[in-house]
């Protein structure tokens, strides 16, 4: 096990998609970022400011885009079709998480509701127009402890 810990974070996450607009537009239109750049096939959308000079970002690229990565790594393996993406989420306040729940059933948009208990974590899931689960998630002291008091 590693003794040695450093508090990471999510520096940016890469989604390579057939219709990369329509993912920007979504992106931006429903989940709300910002956009940092456009740098050819690659939008890079800001989710939050983080560590000086690098916010934490959501990219996505064109399908096509052209392998971009150091030159040692693999790049006929970085470009595979399909990837392993099971869904990422997107941590809330929980004042925020109901305002957000609100909001996206007031525009229409498709979210299932759950709540973790073990973790005392409130989510909602929808899904983006390439059919990647995303998740919102808000801590919520109040789901944890009806766990508990349910198992008691």
């Amino acid at each position: 096990m590693n003794t040695h810990r450093t508090h990471k974070r999510i520096g940016e996450l890469v989604i390579r998609s057939e219709n990369p607009q329509r993912l920007v537009a979504f992106y931006r239109e429903i989940v709300g970022l910002d956009l940092f750049a456009n740098l050819g096939t690659a939008t890079f959308l800001k989710v939050t400011d983080d560590l000086e000079g690098h916010p934490q970002m959501l990219a996505i690229f064109d399908k096509a885009h052209e392998y971009s990565g150091p030159k040692d790594m693999n790049a006929k393996s970085a470009n595979t079709g399909a990837g392993s993406l099971h869904h990422f989420a997107f941590a809330l306040e929980k004042v925020d998480f109901e305002s957000e729940q609100k909001r996206l059933e007031e525009i229409g948009v498709d979210i299932q509701i759950a709540e973790h208990r073990r973790f005392g974590w409130r989510s909602l899931y929808l899904y983006d127009p390439d059919g990647n689960s995303v998740e919102f998630v808000c801590y919520d002291p109040d789901v944890l402890n009806a766990g508990e008091t349910q198992q008691a």
